[in-house]
């Protein structure tokens, strides 16, 4: 978007232009036909070939003129903070679109009034001509023509630099009577109350188109997703945020979208409940100053939605990767789609908190996450992580019924379509959904949060066709006209209430059918409801079913208890999973043949002075060399992720890795037995930083031996490294290490299947105990590190207390001896960062 600066006394102006209206409209039935709807609307995206003409200014819709580069905008053009033209050379012009290929009767034919500052050359051209002119004020004829659609360009062909053409205007000969701003008048002997308002001088407040409003009189939500460009929005600051002043709100993904003053004044009008969307990239102070406004502005009986992007889940948008690499960032967790599930969810708590703070409360916010339908997983997961669900009222789907695809494209009739629709064997069926809401229901009513849909309805399409006629795309426009598809949706909606779901937003407001999809409700605003048999299924549906859930007409949201957190286990049960215990804790432990009670190890208290003999026999000692002493409480306080993975944090000072790392103990017995923590006790560490992996391991050892020919028959240490986590069960002499010391060597051995690797270490005794440093270069494992990337790792242990060969065996993750040949016994850590 374009950074622009603009004084708060004329934002706030701005503002004040839009809500001016309320008083002239006053507070009439018309707004409350939706009390007690059950249903909301998606809008659509603000584009000049949006047939649902939302707002009375055509212009507001238009391509912007530096999109329209080469065909209507050509040469060189000098642009304004607001996308105006303010130099345009000689031979030059600057065009654009005002309306684009929208079926006859989705706006009046007849004259229009176009309204201008500034001094330069206007010309029309397709379905518009010029009837009459003077200096700011244009009237234009559009005429849909024989083709029976409508397309009309402006080009500005010349502009005084001094005075240039700007604040252009294009609405309809007419207007409304203020009381009741749903029905378009001719005059003003129209109105009973002498209250006429023309569009001519009247368009900045009245700014609606009355044909939306009366098409979006029936619905209790209205969804600003699309009408304020959310998808693929790289805005992070307030200050780049759309503006009331721009000379058009349409565009493409990123720049388009209606300023969050229009969407209020909308909802208020409507005196329906806004669903707000947050940018993905929107900063706190972004977060704040929206929230400020909606609380000032929004009429007071209102409830706010407010999700955080939009469908952050999917691949074909860039929230998604912004997703992903948020939550590898924070070390969410070691798969990167799940990482971006974690960022999601984190991140919408952040946003639910910052509302709260500006209302003082979170008494009108309806605060949401939303998922996939098919997917409970994720659903489980953004609710579990930190205990969201504590924070969030609602969990969102979008129940979309299709078919598959290959039974769509071997339909040869509108009939074959709808068997398709109804085959129970297909992911996204009629049948196949139902059954997903009805998952979904029972999992989120084990968190306490709702089930709503922020989306849905019909989703037939085919992304491999390339034009509106190519097969199937007419039978999908056939069935979409069919009496049969509003049986379906009855089912649907049915189907949703019946399984415990409340608000559906349906997708969407009318739209024209195309090869892109057949979502809209009508093919356009004006379309009579006779011939759209989906717009038939919803009306009756609302009418039929005024909202069934407790505090659905009230302007607080009547929140449902929570449960106590949940465990792993339980979590792990709610989708069918069997829960895997972390390591070492109690539930493992049960499981496994250890020592009932594995001793901790004492933290090291004493360091070696510089110099000290050591005690051992050819044990490797710099002098210049200070350890960094293990801090272990009793029992160390060890740190997982994700579950059930170690967590390496970055090494702050490279004189002092290992400060502040997470201790890890070997708890598991593999062999033999261990008597009490002056037989046996261990730990490790692990720290990172963009050259090197750090391991430290401490023993605890009342006797050491070195006299065995095989090393793991002496006191010994052995590290195993999966440098990509790939756990295969066989080494690969790649990346997967086994690295052996034994007490007094001077030197690392390699395990009989590791692959070869430049390690250096070090090596002392102190306070009764030994320890061994290992430096690892990251070129040596073939990765290239970054908070979230995944290796495997395990330490084990040998002792030899009476140098007849080796009497124990400790290991921290693996469960079986057979590591050394079984790379898929490793546990898991992850790289993180500080903080996590």
């Amino acid at each position: 978007m374009i950074s622009r600066g603009i004084s708060q006394r004329g934002r706030m102006a701005a503002a004040m232009v839009l809500i001016v209206l309320q008083a002239l409209l006053g507070t009439t039935a018309h707004g409350y036909y939706n009390a007690n709807s059950a249903m909301g609307s998606n809008t659509n995206e603000v584009l000049e070939y949006d047939s649902s003409v939302p707002f009375i200014d055509l212009f507001k819709a238009s391509l912007p003129f530096r999109e329209s580069v080469p065909f209507l905008t050509k040469g060189q053009i000098e642009y304004d903070d607001y996308g105006w033209p303010k130099y345009i050379a000689p031979g030059a012009q600057a065009g654009t679109r005002l309306v684009h290929r929208l079926p006859a009767g989705t706006i009046p034919r007849g004259y229009y009034i176009v309204l201008y500052q500034g001094e330069g050359k206007i010309e029309y051209g397709l379905d518009a001509s010029l009837v009459e002119s003077q200096p700011g004020r244009d009237v234009i004829l559009i005429d849909p023509g024989k083709d029976n659609e409508y397309s009309v360009k402006l080009e500005i062909k010349a502009t005084n630099p001094n005075n240039y053409i700007r604040n252009i205007h294009v609405v309809p000969e007419g207007g409304i009577c203020a009381s009741n701003p749903f029905r378009r008048v001719s005059g003003a002997s129209q109105c009973e109350r002498r209250d006429y308002l023309t569009f001519e001088h009247n368009h900045a407040k009245i700014i609606f188109n009355p044909d939306y409003l009366t098409f979006m009189k029936d619905y209790k939500v209205i969804r600003f997703m699309n009408m304020s460009g959310i998808t693929r929005n790289p805005t992070r600051a307030w200050s780049d945020r759309n503006l009331v002043e721009q000379a058009t709100w349409g565009g493409s993904e990123g720049v388009r979208g209606a300023p969050l003053e229009v969407m209020v004044e909308l909802a208020n009008r409507l005196n329906a409940d806004p669903w707000f969307n947050i940018p993905h990239a929107a900063d706190n102070d972004y977060v704040r100053r929206y929230a400020e406004y909606v609380r000032a502005h929004l009429n007071p009986n209102l409830k706010i939605y407010l999700e955080y992007s939009n469908e952050t889940w999917n691949g074909i948008f860039s929230q998604h990767a912004y997703m992903k690499q948020g939550g590898q960032q924070l070390n969410l967790d070691p798969v990167p789609h799940v990482a971006g599930y974690k960022f999601y969810s984190q991140r919408s708590v952040e946003i639910f908190g910052i509302f709260e703070q500006v209302f003082g409360g979170k008494e009108r916010l309806v605060r949401l996450m939303a998922g996939l339908t098919g997917n409970p997983e994720m659903t489980q997961t953004m609710l579990a992580h930190k205990d969201a669900f504590r924070h969030t009222d609602a969990f969102a789907i979008a129940p979309y019924i299709t078919g598959n695809i290959n039974d769509l494209r071997r339909s040869t009739n509108v009939n074959d379509i709808f068997r398709a629709m109804m085959d129970k064997k297909a992911g996204h069926s009629l049948p196949r959904v139902l059954e997903f809401i009805g998952k979904q229901s029972a999992l989120t009513e084990k968190f306490g949060v709702d089930l709503i849909a922020y989306e849905g309805g019909q989703h037939l399409i085919d992304d491999a066709t390339k034009t509106d006629t190519q097969h199937p795309n007419p039978l999908f426009a056939q069935a979409n006209r069919h009496p049969q598809m509003g049986s379906i949706y009855k089912q649907l909606l049915a189907g949703w209430k019946q399984a415990g779901g409340k608000m559906f937003v349906h997708f969407s407001s009318p739209r024209t059918y195309g090869r892109f999809g057949y979502v809209g409700t009508k093919e356009y605003i004006t379309q009579p409801d006779a011939q759209a048999p989906k717009q038939q299924a919803i009306a009756s549906f609302i009418k039929a079913n005024p909202c069934w859930w407790t505090g659905c007409s009230s302007n607080t949201l009547t929140r449902r208890e929570k449960p106590r957190a949940l465990s792993m286990v339980e979590l792990a049960q709610l989708n069918g999973d069997q829960p895997v215990p972390l390591p070492n804790s109690l539930n493992e432990k049960a499981a496994l043949n250890n020592v009932p009670k594995i001793p901790n190890l004492d933290p090291i208290t004493t360091a070696p002075s510089v110099g000290q003999t050591p005690r051992e026999p050819n044990f490797n000692r710099n002098d210049s060399y200070r350890p960094l002493l293990v801090s272990v409480t009793n029992p160390p306080a060890e740190k997982y992720v994700f579950g059930n993975k170690a967590i390496a944090f970055p090494a702050l000072n490279p004189a002092d890795p290992l400060r502040q790392a997470s201790t890890y103990q070997l708890r598991k017995l593999l062999l033999g037995r261990v008597d009490g923590k002056q037989d046996l006790a261990a730990v490790w560490q692990a720290s990172w930083d963009s050259n090197k992996l750090y391991l430290r391991v401490v023993v605890g050892d009342d006797q050491n031996q070195r006299d065995s020919r095989n090393l793991w028959d002496d006191d010994s240490v052995e590290i195993f490294l999966d440098g990509d986590a790939s756990l295969a069960p066989q080494y690969d002499r790649r990346n997967d290490l086994h690295l052996q010391y034994r007490w007094g060597d001077d030197r690392l051995t390699l395990g009989p299947n590791s692959a070869p690797v430049p390690a250096e270490f070090r090596s002392q005794r102190i306070d009764g105990k030994f320890m061994v440093d290992v430096t690892i270069p990251w070129t040596a494992l073939g990765v290239q590190p970054r908070a979230g990337h995944t290796l495997g790792i395990d330490v084990h242990v040998n002792d030899d207390d009476d140098g007849q060969g080796r009497d124990g065996k400790l290991a921290w993750a693996s469960q079986s001896d057979t590591t050394w040949r079984d790379p898929s016994r490793m546990g898991l850590m992850v790289l993180g960062q500080p903080g996590i």
